[in-house]
């Protein structure tokens, strides 16, 4: 197949005139607005393209071209506009093509290497940028009642480009004739009106490559959407330069890429289940924390060392974002079950009330108490087994839908596998099951430990609540570091301390809940913790 810079030396000495503009030329002009332009140059007066390009061409087959083109290097530039602001968080550029005599092609750029430029990427999904209020100022400037325009941009380009265009008045919306969307993402639906789409639906043109990640984020429905092939494998087919060309036109295929269609399909849960202000509070701490490590640019930012990989966990856990991120591998496993438990009535009702805690806590300490010799490899065998069978369940799920298209499933299938394989390892060897178990529980009773911590840090009364939460974060650390270091003789009468203790543990905590659930006793509690705290005070 031909590459775009192919396209601009066959057809290197056809003019506009010649021939026509099409949806190849589309793709050229938004590669070039990546380019660095000399402001000074292009000044107030239209200045041919090949003059204002500031980057050396002899390593750049796809800018040699242009230059030695006269249809692309004779081609009239004006109105270039660039923004580069790290207080602001805005990478904005747009600059005009002179097509023919009355119409102009508007280009937005998108996102360069700069980190500012990828932090404003994100900024998108739970506010309007400054980019996009850029993107209609140079709208009204440039738009004239005697000229037509098509507007174009690549990646956060075509979200300014669709942005822009929902958002001028309808005489700057009558001059327009034509918009493309270059696998740009669409406009967030918490931050935008997104029905002013309906403006624009019939003028707009949206072309994918095949791995589509990018171009499906907020995407909306238009009549008009195009595959294409790229010379690129994977994420990298974002690359515009890399689309193909055949007999003149953009080499189209039959469908998406099915591994970019399954990570669409996480994406797009995860963004619904979480709120803007998540959104806003994990694109903080992960920008601020390569910001702090002095990295100005995307490539720096993802060369990560141990202590920065470090850096970047603690601030996202002190920042209360780890659900957040969490909820990425709970997407991939489970699905929406996760997110229909926690809005259901049964989680409510544990919400509301810690009974269910309780109970859980009892039946389980009990269980361990009396079954110590089995207890240990009972419960995460089950544990286990539950996962595995969900899993199982989801995927089949998954395949019907998909009429058994095990191509296009195959990463859902390859992680079913990775955990039945893991289940089965357990299953067979003492040591893998030892070693998992320990871990998994002892990970599991130091969080409920630190999470008892965190109770009593916050508690201004100490009541029974408070004393209960000093000795449970004490009780449960020593379990926890003891079942993660602790030799496999030792586990026998370790289930039956734990046991005992979570017998105890869930008691209380049913005792608690029904203290809480009655009117009578619940008043009478909590005056007492006003007068105790208006002591303090």
């Amino acid at each position: 197949m031909s590459s775009l810079a192919d396209y601009v030396s066959w057809y290197t000495d056809l003019s506009f005139y010649d021939m026509p503009f099409n949806e190849v030329d589309n793709v050229v002009l938004c590669t070039l607005t990546y380019y660095d332009f000399d402001a000074k140059r292009i000044g107030d007066r239209p200045t041919a393209l090949r003059r204002c390009i500031t980057n050396s061409a002899e390593n750049d087959p796809f800018l040699r071209a242009v230059q030695e083109s006269r249809r692309f290097g004779n081609l009239m530039v004006s109105d270039y506009v660039e923004v580069f602001s790290r207080d602001t968080s805005t990478q904005f550029a747009a600059l005009t093509f002179h097509l023919y005599d009355d119409v102009y092609f508007v280009s937005f750029r998108g996102t360069d290497n700069s980190l500012v430029g990828w932090k404003e990427d994100f900024i998108m999904s739970y506010k309007k940028t400054e980019g996009q209020i850029k993107s209609v100022e140079y709208l009204n400037d440039i738009i004239r009642d005697d000229k037509r325009y098509i507007l174009a941009g690549h990646s956060k380009g075509g979200n300014l480009a669709l942005y822009g265009a929902c958002h001028i008045s309808d005489e700057k919306l009558s001059r327009v004739i034509h918009i493309y969307n270059n696998d740009g993402p669409g406009l967030c639906p918490e931050v935008s009106d997104v029905t002013l789409i309906e403006r624009i639906r019939d003028l707009v043109t949206v072309i994918h490559p095949r791995y589509c990640i990018f171009g499906k984020i907020f995407a909306h429905k238009f009549k008009d959407v195009r595959i294409v092939t790229s010379s690129a494998k994977g994420i990298m087919e974002h690359d515009s330069i890399s689309w193909e060309v055949e007999h003149g036109k953009l080499r189209e295929a039959d469908a998406f890429d099915p591994n970019s269609e399954w990570i669409n399909d996480i994406a797009d849960k995860w963004i619904q289940d979480v709120s803007p202000k998540e959104r806003e509070k994990l694109v903080k701490v992960v920008f601020s924390t390569a910001e702090a490590r002095g990295a100005e640019t995307y490539t720096e930012a993802m060369q990560f060392d141990v202590d920065g990989v470090e850096d970047l966990i603690v601030n996202v856990v002190e920042s209360d974002s780890l659900k957040t991120v969490a909820k990425i591998p709970e997407k991939v496993l489970f699905g929406d079950l996760i997110a229909r438990l926690r809005t259901g009535k049964l989680a409510k009702f544990i919400d509301a009330n810690q009974l269910v805690e309780g109970i859980i806590f009892t039946v389980i300490g009990l269980l361990m108490t009396i079954f110590t010799d089995n207890a240990f490899r009972f419960i995460i065998i089950v544990l286990f087994a539950v996962v595995v069978a969900f899993q199982l369940v989801y995927t089949i799920k998954k395949l019907r839908e998909d009429h058994w298209n095990f191509v296009r499933e195959k990463t859902r299938v390859y992680i079913f596998l990775v955990i039945a394989t893991l289940f089965a390892i357990i299953l067979v060897k003492n040591e893998a099951l030892f070693i998992v178990g320990s871990g998994l529980c002892g990970g599991w009773l130091l969080v409920v430990a630190y999470r008892s911590f965190l109770a009593v840090k916050q508690s201004k009364v100490r009541d029974f609540a408070f004393w209960k939460n000093v000795v449970k974060s004490i009780l449960y650390l020593g379990c926890g570091v003891f079942i993660i270091l602790a030799p496999s003789n030792t586990v026998q009468w370790f289930m039956l301390v734990l046991g005992g203790l979570m017998a105890i543990d869930g008691i209380s905590a049913i005792i608690f809940s029904f203290i809480e659930a009655n009117d009578k006793y619940s008043r009478k509690y909590h005056n007492l913790k006003d007068k105790v705290r208006h002591k303090k005070q």
